[in-house]
């Protein structure tokens, strides 16, 4: 039952926030807040009904991980600006990727940006073959981060 409330919680957020990126290229930062604290009231509802789960441990594992998550992601940010001269990355889907870790650990975090940078791609080639895009063409990327996240979540839950 706690699986099934914080997924349909998880899908508002992820729908919500695709929706703001896709028409603003921005995510509010009161959606992200509020995405982390629901990880961590997720995180909290699976060790007090889980006894053989350490909260604490849980929650300084998947603290640990967003900031891993956080660096990998303005790393790629960083050195693709650098190399461009364009922002591949906002903060805002360096945030989202990284507050994602709250909710699914190191490597189910692992597992969704690996699918949201190859929808990514998919969705870039193809945009480039049928000159839709502009080289160096900005998109919103927290629809594939969403996707992604999402994607891990359920294959968590299976």
């Amino acid at each position: 039952m706690i699986a099934i409330f914080f997924t349909l919680i998880l899908l508002y957020f992820l729908s919500s926030i695709s929706i703001e990126d896709i028409n603003t290229l921005l995510i509010s930062e009161n959606k992200l807040i509020l995405f982390s604290i629901s990880g961590i009231l997720y995180l909290l509802c699976i060790g007090i009904s889980n006894k053989g789960i350490d909260i604490k441990w849980l929650i300084i594992n998947n603290s640990l991980s967003m900031i891993i998550i956080f660096l990998i992601m303005y790393l790629i940010s960083y050195v693709s600006y650098k190399i461009f001269g364009v922002n591949s990355l906002g903060m805002g889907d360096i945030k989202l990727s990284s507050f994602s870790a709250i909710w699914l650990g190191i490597e189910l975090s692992f597992l969704s940006l690996c699918i949201s940078f190859l929808l990514s791609a998919i969705y870039s080639l193809s945009g480039k073959l049928t000159k839709r895009f502009k080289p160096l063409q900005q998109y919103p990327f927290a629809p594939f981060l969403s996707i992604g996240i999402f994607c891990s979540w359920i294959i968590d839950k299976i």
